[in-house]
């Protein structure tokens, strides 16, 4: 079967789907895999057949209007940017997702193109799913709607997903609407999130069970699988992946270093950051490794401290001792999988939501980055050092380490379309 992917947004909603594409292509399917022009040479250096959206993620978070939403770290103000922003090119990317999906015999794309793909999907006759990698957008009344997680009661959640729903369609029905209407469709009508998460469509949520267990109010093609990591082998393809020997050398020192990343999210105060790390090095005996991703800050020169462009989580993270990280679903689930005790520094979005999760969990700190000083970050540190929070991360991830979100996810696809 001709799988058709669509990955939209920055590394992280891209990756997981480079790990599907590989698996499929393992079990003899065909893929074409869909993805912004940054990701070119990134899809390409695994040997899978892509096909260019346009627009650059990464150049659209570094314009001053972007900066300045991400610095307020509300995240419904940076949804209404996304949708405006991204509203320049929609007819563009869904023409390049129609033309990109022409052979496929399916279409899987995650939250942020299923409504574009229902359309695409109901026009050309083609099967779809949805393999969302993030927050559940399902209502269900076990839990809130995360950006919402200020009560819990049947009740409330139930609403909370509704209030975003309202949101959600009020800020995209426009703009579909037109959209099917140039395909000859009818308007949507009603919730747009209920209709997706509800309807007839196989809906994957790669996200440890462990982390969120499945809801009993979910419809039964709804399924919690665990998160999809790149296979050791794909990995090893793509030859822009080399770790550099030079960090390999660094690294071989009795004493693991500690991570600290922000991924696809702009440090929003480079200055403070640099303040901060230069205090660690000079008040703490400990190695760091800061992992730049999309951040573009200067940083010290010192021989305990190791600043890579970008290194695979899933290599890197069982040679540390520790993570800093921004709260990104997928750096996190790396740090948890590698059995790492985290300081989750969020920013924005869903990441405070993960950042609670992993306190609630006794798996780290929560200390979102506008409230760093080098005080409290010092004694998150000496927090995740705990011999407790070591036993609760060491546990869990050894439990995470049975799970095969890659795996569950390829069947339930097969299964679901009997093949």
């Amino acid at each position: 079967m001709h799988y058709g992917i669509v990955a939209l947004g920055s590394r992280g909603d891209v990756q997981p789907f480079v790990g599907l594409a590989l698996g499929l292509l393992d079990r003899g399917h065909r893929v074409t895999l869909m993805a912004h022009e940054n990701f070119k040479d990134f899809v390409e250096g695994y040997g899978i057949d892509y096909h260019p959206l346009p627009g650059d993620v990464e150049a659209m978070l570094y314009t001053p209007r972007a900066q300045k939403v991400v610095r307020s770290g509300n995240m419904l103000v940076f949804m209404r940017f996304v949708q405006k922003e991204v509203s320049k090119t929609q007819m563009q990317t869904n023409e390049a997702i129609m033309a990109g999906a022409q052979n496929a015999d399916v279409i899987v794309t995650s939250v942020l193109g299923m409504v574009w793909v229902d359309a695409i999907a109901e026009k050309t006759g083609k099967r779809w799913a949805t393999v969302q990698l993030s927050f559940p957008t399902t209502s269900t009344k076990e839990y809130p709607f995360i950006l919402l997680d200020f009560f819990n009661a049947p009740w409330y959640n139930r609403l909370t997903y509704r209030v975003f729903d309202w949101v959600y369609t009020r800020d995209y029905g426009r703009q579909l609407d037109a959209f099917r209407r140039s395909l000859g469709l009818a308007p949507k009508k009603g919730p747009l999130l209920r209709q997706m998460n509800e309807g007839p469509n196989l809906n994957i949520y790669a996200i440890s069970p462990l982390l969120l267990p499945r809801p009993a109010d979910w419809p039964s093609r709804t399924q919690v699988v665990g998160f999809i990591h790149l296979p050791a082998a794909g990995r090893e393809k793509n030859a822009r992946e080399e770790v550099p020997a030079d960090l390999i050398r660094w690294l071989d020192h009795a004493d693991p270093p500690i991570y600290i990343g922000f991924g696809s999210i702009p440090v929003t105060d480079p200055q403070r950051l640099k303040t901060i790390l230069d205090n660690l090095l000079e008040q703490t005996q400990h190695r760091f490794i800061f992992c730049q991703g999309w951040s573009r800050i200067d940083l010290p020169d010192h021989p305990r401290l190791y600043i890579a462009k970008t290194v695979n989580h899933d290599w890197l993270f069982p040679r540390c001792q520790a993570a800093i990280i921004h709260g990104g679903v997928g750096t996190t689930a790396a740090a948890l999988k590698a059995k790492l005790p985290v300081i989750v520094a969020s920013i924005f979005a869903d990441q405070p939501f993960w950042g609670k999760l992993v306190q609630r969990h006794g798996l780290g700190v929560h200390l979102p980055f506008k409230h760093w000083t080098i005080e409290r970050l010092k004694t998150a540190i000496k927090t995740i050092e705990s011999p407790e929070i070591k036993k609760q991360v060491t546990e869990l991830g050894d439990r995470m380490n049975r799970e095969d979100g890659l795996r569950q996810t390829i069947e339930a696809l097969e299964k679901y379309w009997g093949q």
